[in-house]
């Protein structure tokens, strides 16, 4: 046999080869974590908006830095910067969120920690002759797909593992691997002159061969005492048991890094000053918040109400629940009020997509509705059904996935003559953060989810934006393409102006059905109140709540019909997150988003 010989250089080559990979990863975990960190106080939207342009101004202030910086330096440097990444991460966040522009806080944000982050790891790359490369990529305008899918690939969010690792531990982990590398390197190459001078017959392992491994034990042994005082104030995911802020009247009950995000159940307790009663502050509540949105909540405490004094519901704990904080959900029980179809007074099954705090699921449930629940994040359910009243589902009745891949094989069943019983009510509601997943509103959606549908049951769409937009347009001509019979109404307590409708973000609920008689809704009764004054509030004024649908609809345009080949729901609600972040501070004070 002839022995292997590598071409000459071959091994260099290979290790700055590996090395390059190595920092690639590590670059691409640190935008994950960062993004992850930032997104609980600055939503998804706002901090996207100019992600990709930071890292793009990361990477060539490490290619044109003026200055020759060696890697034991960079090593050095970095581990500084990572260092102070938790706590610069969540303060520097924290502070420009207080300012109320979430597009300038963003952008502060990424430049003061991110891009030193980022430029730090670049520089290893860029030493290795990568410049040309990188500026082929700008001048091609491809930068955006190196960044979005190079740089942070999608495979970070499936790795389930991280859920359970906060943003202080890797931003550490990383800190401590660099400083540790670099005490090995730094001693590894002892300047030439040390070298000569070196006694003749000294042991190699002499002063200098025992120093490094004694620095190596004291800086590990240091850091493991004193890392604590270097973590972000960000709870631990998951909560190991109830946190009570300690200046503020707010306890986090449940915090949890899930596949949607951060799912974290609070509860804003009364102030000391309060002394019952009906009053216009946000307190004596509890909230399920998706990372910088709710997804629902009730009243607690005092402001616990019910019609003639009926003993209220509870939570698994027995605690007791109040009404909801948003009319939008006892909105979509109005599905119940059709009286237009030959399912009136005779609702078997319903169908909920996408849970939230399980309010409509819960009522239909105490109707004597059977409730089936399709809900793509495991920790959104077992927050409605600890802290919120959600009622426990047999693994027949809940399905813990994406609503469109439920659809196309419950559609694909039916079709095999094996059908399952049909739904006579299904609510979809999914919006979150700003804005929805696309995917789940096109015709395509909707014809799979017609097949589980009865042929004269009833569709509820929740979605929220402007009245005149053209997202509002799209989801109202797609529906009405689809079942051909629509009307809809709005949630807002006081009314909404004709000024209003192309500034204010509201709930549009929309009920649809493949029936073509047209929708009528009958009176409601006190047996429909479930003995909630919400309930009595929202469903008695249901006709003074509806919004013309030629408003939304307009002249039917091909554009408007969202398909799988045309949908730009998402690009058109890039900017109504940005409106979505600033509303939510103002339902809720800036602590509430930044304890979590």
């Amino acid at each position: 046999m002839f022995p292997i010989s590598w071409p000459v250089g071959a091994p260099g080559i290979a290790c700055r080869a590996g090395a390059n990979v190595t920092v690639l990863v590590a670059l691409s975990l640190v935008l994950f974590v960062y993004e992850r960190a930032l997104i609980p106080i600055y939503g998804s939207g706002p901090t996207t908006y100019s992600l990709n342009l930071a890292v793009l101004l990361a990477t060539l202030v490490a290619a044109a830095h003026p200055i020759k910086v060696s890697k034991t330096r960079t090593l050095l440097l970095g581990g500084f910067l990572f260092t102070a990444a938790p706590l610069s991460t969540y303060w520097v966040a924290a502070w420009t969120a207080r300012w109320r522009r979430p597009i300038l806080g963003p952008i502060l944000t990424h430049s003061a920690v991110l891009i030193p982050l980022l430029s730090a790891l670049a520089t290893f790359v860029v030493e290795n002759n990568v410049l040309e490369t990188l500026l082929d990529t700008v001048r091609s305008r491809q930068w955006q797909v190196m960044s979005g899918q190079l740089l942070y690939p999608p495979w970070w969010a499936n790795v389930s593992h991280l859920n359970n690792v906060s943003d202080t531990q890797i931003f550490l982990g990383l800190a401590a691997a660099m400083f540790n590398i670099w005490i090995v390197t730094f001693q590894a190459r002892r300047p030439a002159a040390a070298r000569k001078t070196k006694k003749k017959g000294s042991s190699p392992t002499s002063s200098t061969g025992i120093l490094r491994p004694l620095l190596l034990v004291t800086f590990n042994a240091l850091w493991w005492k004193t890392r604590w005082m270097l973590a972000s104030p960000v709870l631990p995911h998951p909560l190991p048991k109830p946190y009570l802020h300690p200046s503020f009247p707010l306890v986090i009950h449940s915090s949890v890094q899930s596949i949607t995000g951060l799912i974290v159940v609070g509860e804003a307790l009364p102030p000391p000053s309060y002394q019952g009663g009906p009053d216009q502050e946000m307190h004596s509540l509890r909230y399920l918040r998706a990372s910088h949105s709710l997804l629902g909540g009730v009243w607690m405490g005092a402001k616990v109400a019910t019609l003639d004094d009926v003993p209220p519901q509870v939570d698994s704990y027995g605690t007791d629940l109040g009404d909801s904080i948003y009319g939008t959900f006892v909105l979509q029980e109005a599905a119940r009020l059709v009286n237009s179809s030959s399912r009136a007074g005779k609702w078997k099954r319903a169908l909920v997509i996408g849970l939230g705090a399980g309010i409509s699921a819960t009522a239909f449930n105490r109707h004597g509705i059977e409730t089936t629940i399709v809900e793509i994040d495991p920790a959104v359910y077992d927050a409605a059904r600890l802290y919120f009243g959600l009622p426990t589902h047999p693994p027949g009745n809940l399905f813990l996935e994406d609503a469109r891949t439920w659809a196309a094989r419950r559609r694909a069943v039916t079709g095999t003559g094996n059908p399952h019983p049909l739904f006579d009510i299904v609510v979809h509601d999914c919006f979150s953060g700003g804005g929805v997943p696309e995917h789940i509103y096109t015709v395509e959606f909707w014809d799979d989810l017609k097949a589980a549908l009865h042929p004269e049951g009833v569709v509820v769409v929740n979605f929220a934006g402007m009245i005149k937009s053209d997202a509002s347009r799209m989801i109202s001509q797609t529906l009405k393409t689809s079942f051909g019979n629509c009307r809809a109404f709005h949630d807002s307590q006081g009314g909404i102006k004709e000024e209003e409708y192309e500034t204010e973000l509201i709930n549009l609920v929309f009920f649809c059905s493949p029936n073509q008689n047209p929708l009528t809704f009958r009176k409601a009764l006190r047996s429909d109140y479930l003995d909630s004054y919400l309930r009595e509030h929202v469903l008695s004024t249901l006709p003074k709540r509806e919004v013309a649908l030629e408003l939304l609809t307009g002249q039917p345009e091909d554009r408007f019909i969202l398909t799988d080949t045309h949908n730009p729901l998402g690009k058109l609600q890039d900017a109504q997150g940005h409106h979505h972040w600033s509303l939510m501070r103002q339902v809720l004070p800036d602590i509430f988003w930044e304890t979590h």
